[in-house]
Parts: C-alpha cells; sequence; structure tokens
C-alpha cells in the first residue's frame, strides 16, 4: 500500500504540472506595433551609412529586433492602431494601455481592454496627440496567466522634418523636443530651441553643453556642403564633457536642432562695418559687449566686445538678405546684453532682425 500511495503521489505531480501552465514558457511578447494614418521615419544617429541605421517601422516592439523603436508624429496625429501578439497558455486576457508625457510626468490617455484575444488589433480611440511640441511614452501591459509589459517613446513635433535632418535623429529629438516642449508655432519653438542651446551648459542642473571658442571644431569644412560632425558631439555630453566651439559649429547644430522638429532653417554668415589701421582688430568689425554661450549671461563680467571678421546664424530657408525686417536671425553662440531698442535683456537673439552687425 505504501508503494501504492507513492506512486499515486507521482502520477498527480505529472498531472499537475501539465495543468498549472508555467510563466516561464507561457508569457512572451511576439510584438506590440502601432500604426497611425502617418509618421515620419527616424534613424537612430549612431552609424553610417543612413540606410543601415533607420529606426524599424512600425514603431513598437518586435522580437526580430533588438530593442523597441521610436517614430515621429506631426501635432494632433489620431487614429491610432495597436497591432499585438503575445505568448500565454490562455487564449484571453486583457489590455492595459497608457501614455503620458515624458516631460511634464502627466498621464494623458489609459484604457484597459477585457477579454480579448491573444493576438488581434485594438483602436486607441480618443487618443489625440497634442498641439505641441513634446514627448509621450507608451506603456501596454497584457494581463493573461502572468502580468508582462512593453514601453516606446514617440516624438510629436510640429511637422516633417526638414533636410538635412530628414530623417531626424532620435539622439536629436532628445534634446530638441525637451528645448522646444510645449510650443506650437514657428516663433516659439525657434525662440525656445534657441534658448535650450544656449542655456544647455549653464542650466539648473549644470550639464555638459556648448562653450565658445574662436577655432571651428565641430564642423568639417572639407566637404561641400560642410558636414557637421553631430555623433561627436553626442559623445563628448554622453561622456560629461562641454563641447567647445565658435559660430559655425554652434549655428549649423542649432539649425539641424531646428529642422529636426519640422521647421526649414538654414545658416548665413553675417558681417558688419571693418576696422582700418592702426585699429588692433583691422580687418574685422567690432561687436557690442556679448556674453559668449557657456557663460552666464545674469552676470555682467561675463560681457564683452568681440572682434570677427563675420559671424553665422540660423535664418529661415528662403529669408530676404539684410538688411531686413522681413527676416530674423537665431543665434545662440552669445547672449546680447541689450536688444535692439536699448532694453535690458541678457538672452541671445531669437527672430531678431536680420541687420548688419
Amino acid at each position: 500500500m505504501r508503494l501504492l500511495h507513492f506512486n499515486l503521489t507521482k502520477l498527480w505531480i505529472v498531472v499537475l504540472l501539465f495543468i498549472i501552465p508555467s510563466h516561464s514558457f507561457a508569457q512572451r511578447w511576439r510584438y506590440c506595433l502601432l500604426f497611425t494614418p502617418e509618421s515620419y521615419p527616424l534613424r537612430w544617429g549612431e552609424r553610417e551609412p543612413p540606410d543601415a541605421d533607420m529606426v524599424s517601422m512600425p514603431p513598437g516592439l518586435d522580437t526580430r529586433r533588438t530593442i523597441p523603436t521610436s517614430p515621429g508624429y506631426k501635432v494632433g496625429t489620431d487614429g491610432f492602431v495597436l497591432y499585438y501578439s503575445v505568448e500565454d497558455a490562455g487564449l484571453i486576457g486583457g489590455l492595459f494601455v497608457i501614455v503620458w508625457d515624458e516631460i511634464t510626468g502627466e498621464t494623458v490617455w489609459q484604457r484597459y481592454y477585457s477579454s480579448v484575444w491573444r493576438e488581434g488589433m485594438i483602436s486607441l480611440d480618443g487618443l489625440v496627440l497634442p498641439s505641441y511640441i513634446t514627448v509621450f511614452g507608451f506603456q501596454v501591459v497584457w494581463l493573461g496567466y502572468g502580468m508582462m509589459f512593453t514601453r516606446f517613446t514617440v516624438f510629436v513635433v510640429l511637422d516633417e522634418p526638414k533636410a538635412p535632418m530628414d530623417p531626424a535623429w532620435v539622439s536629436l529629438l532628445r534634446y530638441s523636443c525637451w528645448w522646444g516642449r510645449l510650443t506650437n508655432n514657428l516663433d516659439d519653438a525657434a525662440q525656445a530651441i534657441t534658448f535650450g542651446v544656449f542655456f544647455h551648459k549653464i542650466g539648473n542642473p549644470h550639464r555638459p553643453g556648448f562653450g565658445y571658442t574662436t577655432k571651428t571644431s565641430w564642423t568639417d569644412l572639407g566637404t561641400n556642403p560642410p558636414t557637421l560632425k553631430l555623433k561627436a558631439i553626442f559623445d563628448e555630453w554622453n561622456a560629461g564633457r562641454t563641447v567647445y566651439g565658435n559660430c559655425l559649429d554652434i549655428s549649423c547644430f542649432t539649425m539641424v536642432a531646428l529642422c529636426s522638429v519640422g521647421m526649414d532653417f538654414s545658416t548665413r554668415q553675417l558681417t558688419g562695418s571693418l576696422l582700418s589701421p592702426p585699429d588692433p582688430d583691422a580687418g574685422n568689425f567690432r561687436t557690442n559687449p556679448l556674453c559668449p554661450i557657456g557663460s552666464d549671461p545674469t552676470v555682467d563680467v561675463t560681457y564683452s566686445p568681440w572682434a570677427w571678421l563675420w559671424h553665422q546664424v540660423c535664418v529661415l530657408t528662403g529669408a530676404p538678405n539684410p538688411p531686413s525686417n522681413a527676416a530674423g536671425i537665431w543665434d545662440p553662440t552669445a547672449a546680447q546684453k541689450e536688444d535692439l531698442n536699448g532694453n535690458g535683456y541678457r538672452n541671445p537673439p531669437a527672430h531678431h532682425p536680420n541687420h548688419l552687425w
């Protein structure tokens, strides 16, 4: 009898092992992909050539990829649909989708879908992207015999990214969407990004950013057009080091940041009345007192005149030549102590008249 009892116990153990699902076997995402009428493909910005560095589409999780992917969307986009597939011991479960603003931390949309098949499609009815630049996080939770989730990020921009930042780089959008956050028009967004580039290093908390030097360090002038060493800049920042550059480097960086969120900007070189001998700065023009990027514009001692042969700034593509009040300049290379009316300013120019310095 003891032997019979032992064998029966073994039999029940075997039967139970087949009845109770194993979570290690049952729970696995196959894919969780976001579809909309329109999205903008992006680059990771990590390696060349560009076509080998594209973010896989559609965005989301696919086990055939290494990591979840991120897309770009125009403000106000709606019509989101989620296609999903999981491996689970049961055929039916629940899906909980939550969307939040990664900049403000605010939950903007959430919904629970009960009794859905483990493979299918759900419509994210009522989810409409905001009318301003930001970054949204998506989390999708599957509730079956256990619980598992996946997350991915989407970037909300004013319009389709413009050349030369088309497709836009994910590594750049993490900055440009942060600087331009909550703005919903060109003037406000361009000013916010210009200020963001200038104040990035001296903000609170302090972070690696740009410092000023008269030497061109991050723009390769040996190519036509010149090549901005964008990844190298991010590598320096990620290592905690300040990037020192001149107006070529800073204006080119700012231009691609503006283009990444859908604004069509270019760079332009301006000059002023050149000085003559015996002035020690003969052959250059002398500026008003300026505070170079990387310094604190609230402190008077950071301001001094500079002597330049020319100065490069950002302008809207196709803007008329100076002098013209119909155009503007955006220039985070230096802050001006006063605006053009002589009032206290202490910020970099943003949509200032496109004039001779």
